[in-house]
């Protein structure tokens, strides 16, 4: 569990999209509603990439198995504040 406090969800959302953009170069708009593995062609390596930035940035650690049955954003988003203890 994370000492900073935990981002709320339109923090998170740009969090996300921002990582999107710069580290996946993704160029869309995400929503929470985005279904977040196809619209940001997450394979193994794309999705590692996302987990370490998420993780990095909310000083958080993901349990290996947090993404499974994770399709939307607003599903990670979930997972995120899970992690932090506030979910």
């Amino acid at each position: 569990m994370s000492d900073t406090p935990p981002p709320d969800d339109a923090a998170l959302l740009a969090l996300i999209q921002e990582i999107a953009e710069k580290r996946l170069g993704y160029s869309g708009s995400l929503t929470s509603d985005t279904r977040i593995v196809e619209v940001l062609a997450l394979d193994s390596v794309r999705l590692l990439t996302l987990v370490v930035e998420l993780e990095n940035r909310l000083e958080l650690c993901l349990d290996e198995g947090d993404e499974q049955g994770v399709e939307t954003v607003a599903e990670l988003m979930a997972v995120l504040r899970r992690r932090h203890g506030t979910g």
